[in-house]
């Protein structure tokens, strides 16, 4: 029987490999189990994505969990994952389930838990769920119920208070959005009304995602840098599969790594919004927003990579912002869960605040701190060579120095990551949810950023 095990961020299998409904069934029980033991009478919000057979694989979700005595808040269309929590949130509901594999490949799908805050469900509830899973307990039959939802209309109307959707408009920005074919696709289009400085891309469903992973890295947003450069747009914004992280193209048609979303994000509560606030990132994460922080004796903390662990820290403190490298950031004062939509929509806000262009404000931001430049490999694995791997990188402490350069301190909160000053480091990490060995690294320059990167690669190859 194929073991189950939740990743990072859910569980994710291969539809009709692993992913089958028999598999499912055993996930839905567990997670049935678990939940009862905390409210007898729980109520869930269900929501699935644009991916083949998501629907039917929710549909199954809510018919057994509605002959195990729950309300099951079921949408009656594909949402994007940030509904789910909002409606936990708005509606004070239990619980909630995701069915999506957010950014992997269109083979895939995938169960996401959501706990009574939004918030993904932390290690140690996934872990109770596994052990049950194990077990195979299957609930008592008791009659429950499924409840059609829609929240659209509330989830539009709580992102214009959040942000100054007006200001934006009245400035002329001219935007690309790339939905890269996900069911976050309309959302943004509605906060804006009809702006004609908004020009939308991908934003029909294909559960083959046009060939691509709806993963908003580089590789897969060169028709949104091509998109920006013809229309001459001051910005390009794109969301993935699931519509929970965010990226962005600068107004040169460049694509810029999330962590300088994060900076901006980090700058415009501090400056703008003149917010009093403690910024959560991963180990992951650029040190420049250690260096800002420090500046501004603004409290960094610093977390393993998953952003249920930054949600953690929100739930705990509201007025704490938090974010993780692959574009994910949510906001104290919404929800403890990352949502690519209103990150996007404050990055907007920034701009227009700052009256600068993007290239405007990175290059300023160079000028004042230096560079920081970022770059992230991922070299998949045979599971028997895990130990060795681990064996390698951890002899490169005893060695002291990677690529010729010295190691000044070791972090091992995940992985284990190399400091070698205050704006280069290389963290070598295993992936939660693949097979795969994650290699990041952030250094002044972009051979730098090569270097450590084919350093890496050859010492695990």
């Amino acid at each position: 029987m194929h073991e189950i095990k939740f990743g990072t961020d859910g569980w994710r299998a291969k539809i009709a490999e692993d992913f089958t409904f028999e598999n499912l069934k055993r996930v839905v029980d567990a997670y049935a189990v678990h939940t009862l033991l905390l409210n007898p009478n729980p109520k869930i919000a269900l929501g699935y994505d644009f991916r083949f057979l998501s629907d039917k694989y929710a549909a199954f979700t809510a018919t057994l969990l509605q002959s195990y005595g729950f309300s099951v808040y079921l949408f009656d269309k594909a949402v994007h994952t940030p509904m789910v929590s909002f409606t936990i949130v708005k509606k004070k509901l239990d619980s909630g389930i995701m069915i999506t594999s957010s950014h992997n490949p269109y083979t895939f799908n995938g169960f996401k838990i959501k706990n009574k805050y939004g918030a993904g469900a932390t290690k140690e509830e996934t872990k109770a769920v596994e052990k049950l899973i194990k077990k195979g307990t299957i609930p008592k039959q008791k009659t429950g119920n499924i409840i059609s939802i829609n929240m659209d209309n509330e989830y539009v109307n709580e992102l214009r208070r959040n942000v100054n959707v007006n200001a934006i408009k009245k400035s002329g920005i001219k935007i690309v959005l790339d939905n890269m074919y996900g069911s976050g696709a309309g959302y943004m289009e509605k906060v804006f009304g009809n702006y004609s400085g908004l020009t939308v891309i991908h934003g029909k469903r294909d559960p083959l995602f046009g060939g691509i992973n709806p993963e908003p890295i580089r590789k897969n947003l060169l028709e949104l840098e091509n998109k920006v450069k013809v229309m001459k747009a001051s910005i390009g914004i794109a969301i993935d599969g699931d519509g929970d992280r965010m990226a962005f193209v600068d107004d040169k048609g460049k694509y810029i790594p999330t962590h300088k979303a994060l900076v901006l994000h980090f700058l415009h509560h501090l400056k703008n919004r003149k917010m009093k606030f403690k910024f959560v990132k991963t180990i992951a994460g650029t040190a420049l927003l250690n260096t800002i922080a420090k500046e501004y004796g603004i409290e960094l903390l610093e977390t393993p990579v998953g952003f249920k662990y930054i949600g953690n820290h929100i739930i705990k403190d509201k007025a704490t912002i938090g974010g993780e490298e692959s574009g994910g950031v949510g906001f104290g004062y919404y929800i403890p869960e990352r949502d690519g939509i209103l990150g996007n929509l404050l990055l907007l806000e920034f701009l227009v605040k700052e009256g600068k262009s993007v290239s405007e404000v990175l290059a300023s931001l160079d000028k004042k701190y230096g560079f920081y430049e970022y770059d992230r490999v991922d070299i998949k694995f045979k599971e028997a060579h895990r130990k060795a791997i681990v064996e390698k990188v951890n002899k490169l402490e005893s060695i002291g120095s990677i690529a010729c350069k010295s190691i000044q301190s070791v972090n091992r909160l995940d992985g284990v990551k190399y400091i070698i000053s205050d704006n280069e480091w290389i963290l070598f990490r295993f992936s939660g949810t693949e097979a795969l060995l994650r290699i990041y690294t952030e250094a002044p320059t972009i051979k730098r950023v090569k270097e450590n990167l084919e350093f890496g690669k050859k010492l695990v190859d």
